[in-house]
């Protein structure tokens, strides 16, 4: 390679390096903006933009982490009615992420999702009662919980009944036949875990 082959590579690189300096200065510029107009949007009272406005602020991954503002958005939607501000705020509280733990609230948080049929939350609701995780356990009604999830073809609540359905582990009597069939229906809708277990059970 000459002299001159060198200085070329080393200016392409550079200009690779102005290039990707370029792209983040707009990239900040485009995020800045569209906080903004999800602020907007919040202000105006659209549940989806305070939900998307709440994960942003209280994750901090594509902004600045602002978890007081960021609470107040997913309180704020919860509060109208929104079952999946509901289900994270309650979740958040419930295990402490990003926000302060307060066990009892996010119980009641969850629990509200949960009895508007919600089924992601039907389901944490139903696998948390089961193992007592943050909650006092109750078998008996987790087990309610995560069939109505699985009812409406919620995929890990499909998954996580039919195994222990097939195996009569985890407190719940053992059923096969029921339980080949929630474990493959989860399969079936793509749930990966559900995929693998199917398959060696079926090997």
């Amino acid at each position: 390679m000459t002299q001159n082959e060198e200085e070329n590579v080393t200016s392409v690189q550079m200009a690779d390096i102005v290039d990707f300096n370029e792209k983040k200065e707009k990239s900040n510029i485009h995020v800045e903006e569209g906080i903004k107009w999800l602020r907007q949007a919040s202000l105006a009272g659209d549940n989806g933009a305070m939900n998307e406005l709440a994960f942003q602020l209280l994750t901090g991954k594509l902004v600045k982490q602002d978890v007081e503002e960021g609470e107040k958005w997913l309180r704020k939607s919860a509060d109208t009615g929104d079952q999946w501000a509901m289900m994270e705020l309650g979740y958040r509280l419930l295990v402490g992420e990003n926000l302060g733990k307060n066990q009892a609230e996010g119980e009641k948080w969850i629990r509200k999702s949960a009895e508007l049929e919600y089924p992601m939350a039907m389901r944490v609701l139903g696998y948390r009662l089961l193992e007592g995780l943050d909650v006092e356990k109750n078998v008996e009604e987790g087990e309610y919980w995560l069939r109505k999830a699985a009812d409406v073809h919620e995929p890990i609540a499909m998954r996580i009944l039919g195994y222990r359905l097939l195996t009569g582990k985890h407190e719940l009597k053992q059923n096969v036949l029921e339980g080949e069939k929630w474990l493959q229906k989860a399969a079936e809708a793509g749930e990966t875990i559900a995929m693998r277990e199917w398959g060696k059970y079926l090997i």
